[in-house]
């Protein structure tokens, strides 16, 4: 496999943040007029959010996980640039990682991976599309679990196909 060279870390932590600020904050009628991450934008603007490059093999995941942890932040932001994972193999990653999180008594945290090879689009409009490399979004199952909760309360999961709800584990209530 070969290793792609990466730009110094500022340069990626810089093409995160546009990322961050351009596509992941901007509100969107596919999401019924909500951001794309309708949490990101607060946790960014009170310094919540922790931004970060995975580089393997200088980096282990746990060294990643605990650089989290120890920030003291609420979410993470983990660029991993010289990595490419198929479409189809990012579940698979998604719940290796969670369970080296598990596994290393970080249980307490859970792990979304976006990959830009991935095809997942709401109407015509997919975030994935400038997507800058692959990301890994650490959170709190606490955090989760609420941001879950007061979501579902609103429209925004309403023009999101079901393959993408699955992924995002929101199951439309069947009132």
């Amino acid at each position: 496999m070969g290793m792609l060279m990466s730009p110094n870390r500022e340069q990626l932590i810089k093409q995160m943040t546009d990322y961050v600020i351009n596509v992941l904050e901007e509100k969107r009628p596919e999401f019924s007029g909500f951001a794309v991450c309708p949490f990101v934008k607060a946790d960014r603007v009170s310094d919540q959010l922790h931004l970060d490059i995975f580089e393997t093999p200088r980096d282990t995941l746990v060294d990643v996980v605990l650089r989290f942890v120890r920030s003291g932040k609420r979410s993470a932001l983990i660029g991993q640039p010289n990595v490419n994972v198929k479409a189809s193999e990012t579940k698979g990653y998604q719940e290796f990682i969670n369970l080296v999180l598990e596994e290393s008594g970080n249980g307490n945290i859970g792990a979304l991976c976006f990959n830009p090879n991935t095809k997942m689009q709401v109407e015509d409009y997919s975030a994935y599309n400038s997507i800058p490399f692959f990301l890994i979004n650490f959170a709190y199952h606490k955090d989760l679990g609420k941001a879950r909760d007061s979501l579902i309360k609103t429209t925004y999961y309403d023009n999101l196909p079901t393959s993408y709800r699955k992924f995002l584990n929101v199951q439309q209530d069947t009132d």
